[in-house]
């Protein structure tokens, strides 16, 4: 929805046909004319459409470096991503060599008790043998 806005910018009115809302052009135009204004009271000798003009610059290079910083920050938000990716699959590789190496442990442990099981088999066959021997 298209709204008309009214402003006054540096004693100048102007209608703005805008989808923003009202709030945020005022806010908007306030802002260019105690800019202009400003410019205009510090510098007895400017005319409107130079302080227009000055303002528009540093808009727009306050705009050019906002979206270069804004670029920046996306590259580094890419790299954080990849970096969080590649992390995720160490991580995965990771928890497969733990899941492989606790199945090897359990069959290890097995084989251990399976060992230990004989030999307490064979101690005690050993000693039945030594004491029917003795007798």
């Amino acid at each position: 929805m298209v709204n008309k806005v009214r402003v006054t910018i540096a004693g100048a009115p102007y209608a703005i046909a805008t989808t923003d809302t009202e709030s945020y052009i005022t806010s908007l135009a306030k802002k260019l004319d105690e800019d202009i204004t400003k410019l205009l009271d510090d510098n007895g000798n400017l005319s409107l459409s130079k302080a227009a003009v000055f303002c528009a610059m540093d808009y727009l290079d306050e705009y050019r470096k906002s979206a270069g910083s804004a670029e920046n920050m996306r590259s580094q938000i890419q790299d954080y991503i990849a970096d969080a990716a590649k992390a995720k699959l160490a991580e995965d590789k990771v928890r497969a060599e733990n899941e492989v190496l606790q199945r090897e442990n359990a069959a290890l442990r097995e084989q251990l008790a399976k060992l230990q099981a004989k030999m307490k088999e064979a101690a005690a066959r050993e000693q039945a043998a030594k004491a029917e021997a003795g007798n």
